[in-house]
């Protein structure tokens, strides 16, 4: 399974699956992504921007789907079923596979969102003000760091990957 991002969309050729935020605007060239199935499927499809800056295409091999983010609007999409995706937030930022890849950490600008090899949502948490960086994911706990702004500082945090909740730090 593989995902590319397209400069654009074709002129020829089937009708693009057009993903979208929750307000469909399906005449509007979103960020255009060529998805190939481990079936040998190829489609493309429009995806709806969001709200961000990010851009990024994660694989998850495991849960045989994709992360998409697109310009903030993340999408779970499964290539082998076009018609089988879901948008997950409008401010997505980066996306992270636990290590034994049962769930991915999408982050966004205020949270973690935490999700299931099927595409639903384990656990969603606030956690920062202006952005949410994971740096580390081991043995059952995110690592990370939260903005907080003013003063635009960045505060490290310890959480458990299965419920959300803060762990303590020892020494």
């Amino acid at each position: 399974m593989k995902a590319t991002i397209e400069p654009g969309l074709p002129g020829t050729g089937p009708v693009p699956v057009h993903l979208h935020t929750g307000n469909p605007t399906s005449w509007t060239e979103g960020c255009v992504v060529r998805f190939r199935s481990d079936s040998g499927n190829e489609w493309i499809g429009n995806l709806q921007t969001g709200y961000g800056y990010a851009t990024r295409i994660i694989e998850w091999n495991a849960a045989n789907a994709i992360f998409v983010i697109a310009r903030g609007a993340a999408y779970f999409i499964r290539p082998d079923h076009p018609e089988s995706w879901i948008c997950i937030d409008e401010l997505g930022s980066d996306c992270n596979i636990s290590p034994d890849e049962k769930i991915a950490l999408l982050t966004t600008y205020t949270e973690i969102v935490a999700i299931t090899m099927n595409g639903t949502e384990l656990w969603r948490r606030d956690i920062a003000i202006d952005g949410v960086e994971v740096t580390q994911i081991e043995e059952a706990l995110i690592y990370g760091r939260a903005c907080m702004d003013p003063p635009d500082m960045w505060v490290p945090f310890i959480l458990d990957l299965n419920t959300g909740l803060d762990v303590e730090a020892s020494d």
